[in-house]
């Protein structure tokens, strides 16, 4: 019997067992960049951690963050390349708007970082497979495809979604093609906005009538200005001011039915 899902489009139904996601999958000239948010810490670590930060992008998840999350994300999408940046703050810079334009502006860095990373792949002297597997994974095979016109898609959770905005920003000053963004559970989402530029977005987290004590009191949820969709925690997923947040409870999006709210697309075999 098929299952049906809240969303804020409705109930909308779902496979009652996930549809296995290698099967849908095939890889596709594309980038994925997954920006998390806060990483638990003591505080005055955590304040170190800030001042040291270099805003670099990893090839891997170097902060384990992901929960497999990423994995789902990548192997749906199809994208061949996947980088990591780590959209981590004080708590202080929570649910402010001067902690928002910090973050976006560190974004801005990890942008550049990110580009300047894409280029050294991209026109490295060094030729042979094994080689290049050894220093760059996977994103070796980027210097067979133009690097400014592959799509880059983000997907970015809690305080990583202004991160993210700044490191959009610079992809599309620089003559890159962001296309796409996934926010989940984006901490202070009203402060935010989807540039026009980006073809397809989408927001998770929960929804306006879920009663209080099923909110998300870590990043209280609003609609990101200018996002394309927005698809609320479905019943029979663990909810509350912290479960409503946490990255690992999201597995849930990757049961959607093709074609309805919050689907992630698989991309197109060029």
């Amino acid at each position: 019997m098929m299952e049906l899902y809240q969303t804020a489009a409705g109930m909308l139904p779902v496979s009652p067992v996930a549809t296995p996601i290698n099967s849908i999958a095939h890889k596709v000239p594309a980038i994925v960049v997954f920006v998390n948010g806060y990483r638990m810490s003591m505080p005055v670590a955590n304040i170190i951690r800030e001042m040291r930060r270099n805003d670099e992008v990893k090839s891997y998840d170097v902060n384990d963050y992901w929960n497999d999350i990423d994995d789902k994300f990548q192997e749906r999408l199809g994208d061949q390349f996947a980088f990591y940046a780590d959209g981590d703050a004080p708590t202080l810079t929570a649910k402010n708007n001067m902690g928002f334009t910090m973050r976006k502006l560190h974004g801005r860095k990890a942008g550049l970082n990110l580009i300047t990373q894409l280029t050294q792949i991209k026109n490295s002297t060094i030729k042979n497979k094994t080689s290049r597997k050894v220093l760059w994974g996977d994103n070796a095979d980027l210097n067979l495809y133009d690097i400014k016109s592959i799509p880059i898609d983000i997907v970015c959770h809690s305080m990583g979604f202004a991160y993210a905005l700044g490191m959009v920003e610079v992809l599309q000053e620089s003559g890159y093609n962001p296309e796409r963004i996934y926010a989940l559970a984006p901490e202070n989402p009203g402060k935010g906005q989807i540039p026009g530029y980006i073809e397809e977005s989408q927001q998770y987290g929960s929804g306006p009538d879920d009663p209080w004590y099923q909110q998300d009191r870590i990043a209280p949820q609003e609609p990101i200005p200018g996002v394309g969709n927005s698809t609320f925690i479905p019943d029979g997923i663990p909810k509350g001011p912290y479960d409503s947040h946490s990255v690992a409870n999201y597995g849930w999006i990757f049961k959607l039915r093709k074609g309805s709210r919050g689907y992630v697309k698989p991309r197109e075999k060029n």
